[in-house]
């Protein structure tokens, strides 16, 4: 199965494809910061809700793991920080830092249906309808540049991986300078391509 970058946009027919953009931007705000209040247990039920979403939107359980992926990593440097606070001495709350990690969860969820469910054009056609054109655009820009910065980061990764690279220190100095400078290429493409449309 070919599996996309992170928080990029997956076709599809379902009721979450076809709900209005200027519905979901609000909700991706709302909900995103709802969920940090709520009780963990609460939580546990919103992540399945989640789950099963976008289940019915077509997303494999493959593909909503690999979104999670990013959450994975800090949960581990959280864990970590947990033991060197033990080991030192230092009182720490293990219940906390989980609780923490699956509201990050549930955030991530939420983000992940709203980027794979939304093209940067509806986003844009939306937000024009209560900002000037100037601001849609710029705000536009602001939310397709994270699925873009991941999008960029697994093409250079891809082309490391087809030239035999490894992991380790020389793949983050060879990709890094590469990854910067599409990165604004590719923004700059984007952005003309928002005015173009307009």
């Amino acid at each position: 199965m070919d599996i996309k970058p992170l928080f990029s946009y997956r076709q599809g027919t379902s009721i979450l494809h076809k709900m209005p953009a200027l519905l979901k931007i609000p909700l991706l705000f709302i909900l995103n910061a709802l969920v940090f209040f709520l009780p963990a247990a609460y939580c546990v039920s919103y992540a399945l809700v989640c789950t099963v979403c976008a289940r019915y939107a077509g997303f494999s359980f493959k593909q909503q793991l690999y979104d999670l992926k990013p959450v994975a990593g800090y949960a581990l440097l959280l864990l970590c920080a947990h033991a060197l606070s033990e080991a030192l001495g230092t009182s720490s709350d293990i219940g906390a830092l989980g609780a923490f990690v699956l509201k990050l969860i549930c955030a991530v969820q939420t983000t992940s249906l709203f980027f794979n469910t939304t093209t940067s054009l509806e986003l844009k056609q939306a937000l024009e309808k209560i900002l000037p054109k100037t601001a849609a655009i710029s705000f536009t820009l602001f939310l397709v540049f994270i699925p873009l910065l991941f999008s960029v980061w697994a093409q250079a990764q891809r082309a490391w991986k087809a030239r035999a690279g490894k992991n380790g220190i020389k793949k983050l100095f060879v990709l890094l300078p590469v990854f910067i400078s599409l990165s604004f290429y590719k923004a700059q493409n984007l952005f003309y391509s928002l005015q173009n449309r307009s």
